[in-house]
């Protein structure tokens, strides 16, 4: 049992003697009371005032018993609450420096974590940056050698002077000599090469005939026939040239036709000199 149950059993135990003691006391009045009825006054009489005092004893007792254990239970109980608040203000004395801890980390984590941030976009800042700058760069160089080989090409153009670049007449007598000498060689070489040509195709065209005079009349005959196929397939061959020939020809002239349209070129025609005459009246 705890100390406050005890008090409370000792009051209760207090009080009840003091109900029996009041019980008794009510017992020896009524005792003395019924006696005083049949006589005897004067020896009742010290009795009663000796009960009216052991119950006025009885009662300071109680009093005296109930009031220390009335205060220790009041103190204890008031120690107590003074225990539980002290421990109620250590417990929130404990969460609010918990409560505090806790948002000073938060708060350390949120400057690094905006640290880190602006960290970041300081390096993300100097990258674009530099980027920036190379590109600025790379551009001027691109333009700097855009603009040096305009220049270039615009001294060579001043430099450069109409038809053969600034010769002289004898110079340019020459240059055309040999010009036309070369045009003369390689038009002379392409006429021999079209001959050769022409003599290897007429070669396999027409090969040298065997001698006749040895030969059987089947044998003349199967050599008519063949000399008759190949003249036939000549002569289809040169129709189909010709009309293909034909053909460009007007493609060609179809075809030029439609570039002097376009070109806005037409051909001036020949006109007829007229002999105005002045009409007399």
């Amino acid at each position: 049992m705890s100390s406050a149950e005890e008090r409370r059993a000792a009051r209760r135990r207090a009080r009840e003697e003091a109900a029996a003691t009041e019980e008794d006391v009510t017992d020896s009045r009524e005792e003395r009371r019924r006696r005083r009825r049949q006589g005897g006054d004067e020896e009742a009489e010290p009795s009663v005032e000796e009960d009216t005092r052991r119950s006025r004893r009885s009662r300071d007792e109680v009093e005296e018993v109930s009031v220390p254990d009335t205060s220790a239970e009041d103190e204890a109980a008031a120690r107590a609450e003074e225990e539980r608040i002290r421990q109620e203000q250590e417990e929130q004395e404990r969460a609010e420096a918990e409560r505090r801890a806790q948002e000073e980390e938060e708060r350390m984590r949120e400057e690094a974590a905006r640290r880190e941030e602006e960290e970041r976009q300081r390096e993300e800042e100097r990258r674009r940056q530099e980027e920036e700058e190379r590109l600025a760069a790379e551009k001027a160089a691109a333009e700097q050698a855009e603009k040096e080989r305009i220049r270039q090409e615009e001294e060579e153009k001043k430099k450069k002077k109409k038809g053969f670049g600034g010769l002289t007449p004898e110079k340019k007598k020459l240059l055309k000599t040999i010009i036309m000498e070369r045009a003369r060689q390689e038009l002379h070489a392409e006429a021999l090469r079209n001959k050769e040509a022409k003599e290897n195709k007429i070669k396999e065209c027409c090969p040298n005939l065997p001698d006749l005079s040895t030969m059987a009349e089947a044998e003349l005959q199967a050599l008519c026939k063949k000399l008759h196929d190949k003249i036939s397939k000549s002569e289809e061959d040169k129709y189909d040239i010709e009309v293909k020939l034909a053909t460009q020809e007007a493609e060609i002239n179809e075809l030029t036709l439609k570039v002097s349209d376009v070109k806005g070129r037409f051909a001036r025609p020949v006109l007829k000199k007229v002999v105005r005459v002045e009409r007399r009246h």
